[in-house]
């Protein structure tokens, strides 16, 4: 679950002028968009500039077209600015392309090494065997040409070719042609041998000593040549399943599909403009849907207008939405905002059945919230909310009123007062702090992080130590010290020239900082002062019925209190639980800087 609302994005469709009403219907059925005019001039695309860039594309790719990956990927809607979206996409291709050239060069390369370093090491172990040295073969001489060579296993020598073989070496794989001549006869040596399916060897300059020596060198370079083949192979199959690659060959595919079918229209009289915000991830989203409703449409998602606010959308899940016109009492959060939505399903219910603690009376209100939310869809809230005082009341044992009925699995209220004060205070502390680490993560999120360290969370240390007095001694201690670090912190962030002028604002604003603090906190004493006049009310309703002598009557003034008391202490405890939640706890870090996303819904089937 988020913490910051979703904030929609501009998108623009391009609908056959018949179909605007359909389209538009469709759009509204997905629940994902809002509609909005644009008040800017529709720019033509620059289709000149767009077919180069596809073009070039496509030519690119053409050449790559073993190793270009895309499988798997759709083509996507027209994000952003065709041409710079075509532009990109080349660009990307272009460096994809040359650092993959590149490794299969090196991979050629490598392996030609490879069966090179192989060929040298079954020929140093086939003249070993013969009792022959290779080193020194390759020294040049001044009349006569040294030549070895490689030939397929059997090879039988020309007579005209036996009078310059020097030795012939068996290996395993190939036999071994040592040949020593004059040099005006090398050219007929080399073609004789070559024609006959040879290769000439060439002995690496480091390739000396005695054998042993040789055959570690090798092995050297072979572990080396297998670790960058290794290496290069694992470059070379991410190189062709690269995702960003394959977005760009799709959205390509997108763009040839718009020069062929739909040039020329997005400006067009034929055509209508429905552009809006919409709150999908992925506008083929919206693309799919005009698709399935047999709609041809083009969807973009370009930059939004001049100066326009994009609208964010709260938490909308069906566990939530009781508790939305609470949210909209205080404003709506921006993307640089949290979103408490969440978190009122949880507080509200919690401070309603504390303050309302009964079985009886959070049962009538849970069915009366049952029956009713459809036509009045705003009473929602009381269905958890009566669940919450029912739970309470269990706790409590109370039901109407009657203490005796069922046991109380914790207390009778006024059996323990203080108890009773004491929890919603701690839960009101956990609260304050909680909102006063969301104010911190917006800073954040604003790139004000430094401010709030500096001047915010020496408030919030001085408000912790304050609370940590009656277990811990010391913390005075440290109350003083966040109040120099308050005053630090406000002098560095204060302009160069006014920090002095700047100090008695800091220590005026850190004092009422500190006493809003407490007093919030104390406020939540209320939510277990009314629980003891929940209980107090109905233990005067039972007194006063036991006064009477009457059945009937008895009967009548319980009747009366419960129905007074659910109506009165229920919209009080309403009322109570909607301060708190606003004025204790949303303006600690809720500024309501945004705009509401407000989908559109399809007419009624």
């Amino acid at each position: 679950m988020a913490l910051r609302p979703l904030q929609a994005r501009w998108f623009e469709t391009y609908t056959p002028r018949e179909q605007t009403v359909h389209a538009t219907e469709v759009l509204a059925r997905t629940g994902l968009v809002q509609l909005e005019t644009d008040t800017r001039v529709v720019e033509r695309v620059d289709e000149g500039k767009l077919r180069f860039f596809v073009e070039q594309f496509h030519a690119l790719a053409s050449a790559h077209a073993h190793d270009l990956p895309g499988a798997g990927y759709r083509a996507t809607a027209l994000e952003g600015d065709p041409v710079h979206l075509a532009n990109l996409a080349l660009h990307r291709l272009r460096l994809w392309s040359a650092r993959l050239d590149y490794v299969k060069a090196h991979l050629e390369h490598l392996r030609a090494e490879q069966q090179h370093l192989h060929l040298l090491a079954e020929c140093v172990a086939a003249m070993d065997q013969a009792g022959l040295d290779l080193d020194g073969v390759f020294r040049k001489t001044r009349f006569l040409c040294k030549c070895l060579f490689a030939c397929p296993k059997g090879h039988v020598c020309e007579p005209e070719l036996q009078a310059s073989v020097e030795q012939v070496v068996s290996g395993e794989l190939h036999d071994f042609i040592y040949i020593a001549g004059l040099h005006e006869k090398r050219h007929l040596i080399r073609r004789f041998v070559v024609d006959h399916g040879c290769e000439q060897m060439g002995i690496p300059a480091w390739l000396t000593g005695e054998v042993a020596h040789q055959r570690q060198v090798l092995e050297t370079h072979l572990d080396r040549v297998e670790t960058e083949l290794h290496g290069l192979r694992a470059e070379l199959k991410g190189l062709r399943e690269d995702a960003r690659v394959a977005q760009a060959k799709a959205d390509v595919d997108t763009l040839r599909w718009y020069l062929e079918h739909a040039a020329g229209t997005l400006t067009a009289d034929e055509h209508c403009h429905i552009t809006g915000w919409t709150t999908a991830r992925d506008v083929r989203q919206l693309q799919q849907a005009l698709e399935a409703a047999g709609i041809h449409a083009i969807i973009r998602s370009p930059a939004p207008p001049a100066r326009a606010q994009a609208p964010v959308a709260t938490l909308d899940a069906w566990w939530a939405q009781p508790f939305q016109p609470i949210m909209a009492m205080w404003g709506t959060p921006s993307r640089r905002e949290v979103d408490p939505t969440a978190l009122l399903a949880l507080v509200v219910p919690l401070l309603f059945g504390y303050m309302f603690p009964d079985l009886g009376h959070g049962l009538l209100l849970a069915l009366f919230a049952g029956w009713f939310y459809r036509p009045w869809p705003r009473i929602r809230f009381l269905l958890p909310c009566g669940l919450s005082a029912m739970v309470f009341g269990v706790l409590f044992g109370d039901v109407f009123g009657f203490e005796d009925l069922i046991p109380a699995l914790w207390m009778h209220p006024l059996e323990d007062p203080v108890a009773i004060l004491t929890v919603p205070l701690l839960f009101g502390v956990g609260l304050m702090l909680l909102g006063l680490l969301f104010a911190g993560i917006e800073a954040r999120w604003r790139g004000e992080l430094r401010e709030w360290l500096l001047v915010d969370g020496a408030v919030l240390l001085i408000y912790a130590s304050l609370l940590a007095v009656p277990w811990w001694p010391a913390a005075p201690w440290l109350t003083g010290l966040a109040a120099l670090y308050y005053l630090a912190g406000s002098l560095a962030v204060a302009p160069a020239g006014e920090r002095l002028a700047h100090l008695p604002g800091a220590l005026g604003d850190l004092l009422l900082s500190v006493f809003e603090l407490i007093m919030n906190t104390l406020s939540f004493l209320r939510v277990g002062a009314f629980a003891l006049a929940h209980a107090a009310l109905s233990y005067a309703v039972l007194v006063l019925a036991a006064s009477v002598e009457s059945v009937p009557i008895q009967v009548l003034v319980i009747v009366l209190g419960n129905v007074f008391a659910l109506v009165m202490e229920g919209l009080l405890v309403f009322v109570q639980t909607t301060r708190l939640v606003l004025f204790e706890f949303f303006i600690r870090f809720l500024r309501a800087e945004g705009r509401l996303f407000r989908p559109e819904r399809g007419p009624a089937r």
